[in-house]
């Protein structure tokens, strides 16, 4: 999935980076290739970062960085950055993955951000809780401390503050403008479909590494990630050998029950449903927090459960996630590829945006789980320590009627809203 490819005068530094922090999951090579992500690593008298292209990124390192591997380690990580959250402004839409256009202000890249286009949804809750008028399919820069930086074409509109904790939102700085500039998706993904279809080649050539699996698995989640996955495994293997496995918690969203019914019915594949019995453990453990988040380890043994039955059957495994480095600190360590018990695990849109989700959704005409037109950027179930106010209030005014039945919401929100 990446080549890292030095000048022959960094070459052993960057090897030794390698080694120690990566592994083999980045490969030093002497080449480029179409099918991959290239970082093109040399020596200079400035340390910066230089895209080339949407698959191509030039890193210069200084004297300063060149004698500390772990200064080339995050800089090679700020260069992966930059692949996946480069873009400018250009004849009234976005360009990613692209050296002319506009910048953006106040744009930042950062190994941690993500950057999406959010959903009339957001925007109309936006503008009924904080009053502030924004565009439609907004561009969103997601960043540290809850921040985030909605944009009007290259002019920066609005800093919301949307905490973790609590049903609050704060507005840090708005910006009213004259004009808002409205985006069409339609238009968006036609500026950027090289880059989207880049980026799929990518994803389809480390797929094709990893050889014919006799059964390919999608750990399907009911978000966006997951479906990006299990339609590219469709598309890639068939559907005759992708099957998908769903984990009910007993404290999912309804709605996102009803939505892995559809997705079967709308591509056509078959998707295990396996119960983790968290919502009957809650009486014994209390509700997940971040610091005890037990539900977690009951989702994992639930889906290995399932895929114990699935190895006693095939030989070669192929479990596909739709893992991506943005989500995560912790996720953007992992491997793309990561050997277990009999079966092989994978992370093929590990490199990429929610954007990038976002266009893949769009292009292939495929459903999104509603949560994400209310405004949701992450799902989970409704009593996920991982929501943030935003989504919280979302549930209270949006989905309270749907959600007031439940065993466990009222008791959530009320915790939530001591926090």
């Amino acid at each position: 999935m990446y080549r890292v490819i030095p000048d022959d005068n960094v070459r052993d530094v960057v090897e030794k980076t390698i080694t120690k922090y990566y592994g083999k999951w980045l490969h030093l090579s002497s080449k480029p290739s179409p099918y991959s992500y290239n970082i093109h690593v040399r020596k200079c008298s400035t340390t910066r970062v230089s895209l080339l292209s949407s698959i191509n990124v030039e890193l210069c390192v200084s004297s300063k960085e060149y004698d500390s591997l772990f200064k080339i380690a995050r800089l090679i990580e700020h260069a992966r950055a930059v692949l996946r959250n480069r873009v400018v402004w250009s004849k009234d839409t976005y360009l990613f993955g692209s050296v002319k256009g506009s910048e953006l202000e106040e744009y930042s890249i950062h190994p941690a951000y993500d950057i999406y286009f959010a959903s009339p949804g957001l925007i109309d809750l936006l503008r009924e809780k904080l009053g502030i008028n924004l565009p439609r399919n907004a561009l969103v820069s997601k960043r540290f401390g809850g921040k985030y930086y909605f944009y009007s074409g290259d002019k920066l509109r609005a800093i919301i503050n949307i905490p973790d904790e609590g049903t609050k939102l704060f507005i840090e700085r708005y910006y009213p403008l004259t004009q808002c500039i409205d985006l069409d998706m339609d238009k968006i993904l036609s500026a950027n479909k090289e880059y989207l279809l880049s980026n799929v080649m990518v994803s389809k050539n480390f797929l094709k590494s990893l050889g014919k699996p006799d059964i390919v698995l999608v750990s399907f989640s009911g978000g966006k990630d997951s479906l990006v996955v299990l339609h590219m495994a469709i598309d890639y293997y068939g559907s005759q050998v992708v099957r998908g496995i769903y984990v009910d918690t007993g404290v999912d969203f309804p709605a996102t029950r009803k939505y892995v019914e559809e997705i079967t019915d709308r591509l056509r594949v078959g998707i295990d449903i396996v119960r983790a019995d968290v919502d009957i453990l809650i009486n014994h453990r209390g509700l997940p927090t971040k610091k005890n988040r037990w539900c977690t380890l009951r989702k994992t043994k639930a889906f290995k459960k399932k895929l114990e039955e699935y190895k006693r059957k095939y030989d070669k495994i192929l479990v596909i996630v739709g893992d991506r480095d943005a989500e995560s600190e912790a996720r953007a360590r992992k491997p793309p590829v990561r050997k277990r018990d009999k079966y092989l695990e994978v992370a093929p849109i590990k490199q990429w945006s929610t954007a990038l989700v976002q266009l893949y959704i769009h292009k292939h005409g495929l459903p999104n789980n509603p949560l994400y037109d209310l405004g949701f950027y992450r799902l989970g179930c409704y009593i996920c320590p991982s929501l943030t106010s935003l989504e919280r209030i979302i549930m209270i005014e949006k989905l309270y009627d749907e959600l007031k039945g439940l065993k466990w919401f009222k008791e959530y929100i009320k915790y939530s809203r001591k926090l």
